[in-house]
């Protein structure tokens, strides 16, 4: 006797869509764990990774950064300095760029219990002939600036200093104007003035130096002492400086908040960057830390990253900005409008910096000469950033550096020069290209996450969404008695093939019992008894 046990009933169709919906639910819970913990779950290893321990990988490129940062210096070489002390405008020939490549290594590293790290960073410059305008030997004529300022720290002296200051000027022969090469200018010129300033001048207002260059002395020597953060605690705090030179803040401003010590050195911020996210960067040469803000995104070496400059208004007039009036040492009134004064930070010299060409500057310093064109392209200073890791992708400091010329008719050398923002030169600092290995491992961190959340997050809903929908047309196929096949368990294609034809359904086939008669029935059932 054989009975068929394969047939598939109601009740099978129902255990089985119970089966798909719960399925399906499932998928779209494992959905939305990834949209709330995958990113947590990744950047966990990521943070975990970038801490700067003694040994590691990261603390090695740390330690020894693979890139190849530019040093790119321009001078505005002046063309008419006799037509400029004669009341015209100074007519200024931007010249370079001159280029050096840059070797950086942190030495004297030290651990702290603290969780953070110290160290200074030494520099190298090695002149690029190749990609430069020209050689070193080349002549740049441009301001006097040692002469000019001993004329501006001597403004306000009484007049019969300012009277042995023209005399001591008249004996050295100092003119407003110098002609050196572009290598003496970068690494020190000897000058009869400054020897002599170690005399006379308070140690806090002189140079420290018998030459003067813009570089002197920086070939081969370092930023100062900075101690930042490791990560090991608190990724947040992830490469800030918790000192700088020993010291939690600076003592040039006015305030403490403008004192205060913000930021990293620049070459790497706290991960987890976003728009919102307001970057600081310390900059020694500028003796204050600099905000920087979202400006638009960019895509480098197949990494979508964010572009952050400094805010428009980060030298404004206190009028536009009233929070800069800490910066207005010497003031009011100040100076403002686009540029910076950093005298007081550079040994009474009066250093104006602003960005190049007098980029977001006021019209009024633009227009105060010829020979300048501000464009963002080649003048914003900006740091490209990886959001998730917080490492530059790309960079380039950018500053000029002018003087404040005063007008001090008692002193004779300087009598013909008139009060103006002066620009000598400007340079940008950076990183253009980043190593092949380390634009991988970018690479990994910043796309390989989000292709694999996508990809889960696709799989999960869109599967989930079409088992839940299809469990949910089922119920309401049984519900309503709906004649739809695979859908509906109490329909089967036979079913629905026989009612399209009009004829009955198979009937079940009942087996045959054999082996056994009844005797009570027989073959006229009209003749059996009740």
């Amino acid at each position: 006797m054989y009975y068929n046990t394969s047939t598939v009933t109601p009740d099978d169709g129902r255990r089985d869509t119970r089966c798909l919906g719960a399925l399906g639910l499932l998928l779209l819970i494992l959905g939305g764990i990834v949209v709330g913990l995958f990113e947590p779950f990744v950047n966990s290893f990521v943070y975990k990774e970038l801490v700067i321990r003694n040994g590691t990988d990261v603390y090695q490129t740390w330690k020894h950064p693979p890139v190849v940062p530019h040093l790119r210096i321009y001078f505005f070489n002046v063309t008419n300095k006799e037509e400029f002390l004669s009341g015209e405008k100074p007519v200024l020939q931007e010249v370079g760029p001159y280029c050096y490549r840059e070797h950086w290594e942190k030495v004297n590293v030290a651990f702290h219990d603290n969780g953070t790290v110290s160290y200074e960073t030494q520099k190298h410059y090695y002149f690029e002939r190749e990609i430069s305008v020209g050689s070193e030997d080349d002549i740049i004529t441009t301001l006097n600036i040692p002469m000019v300022s001993a004329v501006s720290q001597w403004r306000f002296a009484q007049r019969l200093a300012k009277l042995a200051l023209s005399s001591m000027l008249e004996v050295l022969n100092e003119k407003p104007f110098v002609t050196h090469t572009v290598g003496e200018f970068m690494w020190g010129y000897d000058d009869p003035l400054l020897k002599i300033a170690k005399d006379i001048i308070p140690p806090d207002q002189r140079l420290p130096y018998d030459q003067f260059g813009f570089f002197i002395e920086k070939n081969g020597s370092n930023d100062g002492l900075f101690n930042v953060f490791t990560g090991v605690h608190d990724m947040t705090k992830y490469t800030t400086i918790d000192t700088f030179n020993r010291e939690q803040e600076l003592s040039f401003w006015k305030t403490d908040e403008c004192n205060q010590i913000k930021g990293t050195d620049g070459s790497s911020f706290p991960p987890g960057v976003t728009e919102d996210t307001v970057l600081y960067m310390f900059n020694e040469n500028l003796c204050r830390s600099i905000p920087l803000t979202f400006w638009h995104d960019i895509e480098e070496d197949g990494i979508l990253g964010m572009r952050f400059s400094p805010p428009i208004d980060v030298f404004a007039n206190t009028t536009v900005k009233p929070d800069n009036d800490c910066y207005c040492v010497g003031g009011p009134p100040c100076i403002g409008g686009g540029v910076f004064n950093i005298s007081i930070c550079k040994f009474g010299s009066p250093s104006i910096i602003s960005w190049p060409h007098f980029y977001q500057a006021d019209p009024k310093f633009l227009n105060a000469v010829d020979g300048l064109q501000p464009d963002a392209e080649k003048h914003a200073m900006y740091i490209d950033v990886s959001p998730r890791t917080g490492s530059p992708l790309r960079a380039q400091a950018r500053l000029q550096i002018n003087i404040a010329i005063p007008h001090v008719p008692e002193v004779k050398p300087a009598a013909r020069l008139r009060e103006i923002i002066f620009p000598v030169l400007w340079f940008e600092d950076g990183v253009s290209e980043l190593p092949a290995n380390i634009v991988e491992l970018l690479q990994f961190a910043e796309n390989v996450p989000a292709v694999v959340k996508s990809s889960l997050l696709m799989a999960f809903f869109i599967i989930g969404a079409i088992l839940v929908v299809a469990v949910g047309v089922s119920l309401l196929a049984e519900y309503f008695n709906l004649p739809i096949p695979f859908l509906n368990p109490n329909y089967s294609i036979e079913t629905i093939e026989g009612k399209m034809n009009n004829t009955p359904p198979t009937p079940t086939h009942k087996p045959e019992l054999t082996g056994h008669t009844n005797t009570m029935v027989s073959e006229n059932p009209d003749n059996d008894f009740a």
